[in-house]
């Protein structure tokens, strides 16, 4: 026996499924509708429910909220892009950037062995006590796996980090074509490592799910859409991965499959940096901008993806000129002018609404990171997908994208029954999976254990 941050439980293992992009709607409907038969058996042993993502909703900032337990203010991943400290240039946070422990490097501290693959923002791959491949965005393989004497194997299962969804509706068949090899050799690769490696932890990440989601969620919700059998194929084989990933865990493990957000359809997407624009808080240096260095030292205010706001503030960015008595008063603006945005289209949704609500900083992060926080996050209402498109001079408008995040729906399930589920959050799997393990939950983490007994 151990004492875990939930009371004295047995040592166990512990097998996490991670499903990117998929909500519970979305699994409850695939079930009742036989497309997931082997699922709807698994969902009758234990508890599913939805589960809160992470704040902004974008899978950089949810995968490492997961995997450290705690909010963007202690970890510091705020977004797929961030300014580079003192200049305004975009750069991709990866997982040099995040400062607190995985419940990996923990469990490895206990002596414990994991196996972790494909989790988003964990590239460069780097040392821990058992195996991991780097989810993306990662450049290359080579840099994405440790121990290096692991890759051979994957490439000789043919392994691909990522689906190529690059203008995937365009070129639809080459796409599902991908879609579907890139899920067989991930189903190899995670079953030869469940069988042949040691562990104490696995968890293995299928991000297929949300590329498929980004392009053809309108094919899943039309019926009568040219692919939406192939949605549903997808979803057919995905159930016979996880029947088969289900079987090669030893019985009676801790078993979770868990997403990292939902989806739903984008009616519109809209472009706050747009509005800002059109309110002369927003101004560039050239005529076509490219990027955030084009911003002119006029600029008060600028967004970035999704829905981050930040005042142009002197100290920090280079030419920032708004001093902290106007930024009070810009955020205030900010904030009502966006709160009162209306969106007059046919069959807009949430009465054409997009922004329900805005969050200051304060509200949602704490820690030693909170200064690189943005000064506001959107809140956004589904079917209104935020984009920090600085080029934009139209505040809605519509791309090929046709699926948008969802924050309150995302994928829990456990094969235990009677879990309290009351405020359920992505930021309680890490300790809940660490008292399983028999092992000491840091206290710096921000989550709440779920289930505390290994049987």
């Amino acid at each position: 026996m151990r004492r875990g941050g939930g009371g004295e439980v047995a040592a166990s293992r512990v097998a996490v499924i991670g499903l990117d992009g998929v909500g519970v709607p979305l699994v409850r409907d695939l079930v009742a509708r036989g497309i997931m038969p082997n699922l709807g058996r698994l969902l009758g042993t234990g508890t599913l429910a939805p589960m809160r993502s992470s704040i902004p909703v974008i899978s950089s900032v949810s995968w490492t909220s997961f995997m450290t337990g705690c909010n963007p203010g202690k970890h510091g991943v705020y977004g797929f892009t961030d300014v580079k400290p003192g200049t305004m240039t975009l750069f991709f946070p990866n997982f040099g950037n995040v400062r607190a422990d995985t419940l990996w490097d923990v469990a490895g501290r206990a002596g414990k062995r994991s196996i972790v693959m494909n989790i988003p923002n964990t590239y460069p791959a780097r040392k821990l006590e058992g195996l991991l491949v780097s989810g993306f965005v990662a450049v290359n393989l080579e840099r994405a796996v440790y121990p290096a004497e692991l890759l051979p194997r994957l490439k000789a299962d043919g392994y691909k980090i990522d689906v190529d969804y690059l203008n995937a509706d365009q070129r639809p068949e080459a796409f599902f074509q991908d879609l579907d090899a890139t899920l067989d050799a991930r189903r190899r690769v995670y079953l030869n490592l469940l069988r042949d490696e040691p562990w104490d932890l696995f968890i293995g990440v299928i991000t297929e799910c949300d590329r498929l989601h980004h392009y053809f969620w309108s094919q899943y919700a039309d019926p009568a859409a040219p692919h939406h059998g192939r949605f549903l194929d997808f979803y057919r084989r995905l159930d016979d991965v996880l029947a088969a990933l289900v079987d090669a865990v030893p019985a009676g493990t801790p078993l979770f499959i868990v997403a990292d957000h939902g989806h739903t359809l984008i009616h519109r997407e809209f472009y706050p940096n747009a509005w800002l624009r059109a309110e002369q808080l927003l101004a560039f240096g050239v005529e076509k901008p490219k990027g955030l260095a084009d911003v002119s030292p006029a600029t008060k205010v600028f967004v970035l993806d999704p829905g981050r706001v930040y005042v142009h503030r002197t100290g920090r960015f280079p030419l920032g000129g708004v001093g902290p008595a106007e930024a009070n008063d810009l955020l205030a603006r900010v904030r009502d002018g966006l709160l009162g945005l209306r969106d007059d289209s046919p069959g807009a949704p949430a009465g054409g609404r997009p922004v329900p609500r805005v969050w200051a900083r304060d509200e949602l992060y704490h820690g030693p990171c909170v200064d690189a926080a943005p000064d506001l996050v959107l809140d956004f209402n589904d079917g209104y997908d935020p984009k920090g498109a600085l080029a934009r001079t139209d505040v809605f408008g519509r791309s090929a994208l046709t699926g948008m995040h969802t924050y309150a729906d995302a994928l829990f399930f456990v094969n235990r029954a009677g879990v309290e589920i009351g405020g359920l959050d992505i930021l309680d799997l890490a300790p809940t999976i660490l008292t399983l393990l028999g092992v000491d939950v840091p206290s710096d983490m921000d989550g709440r254990v779920r289930v505390s007994t290994a049987r």
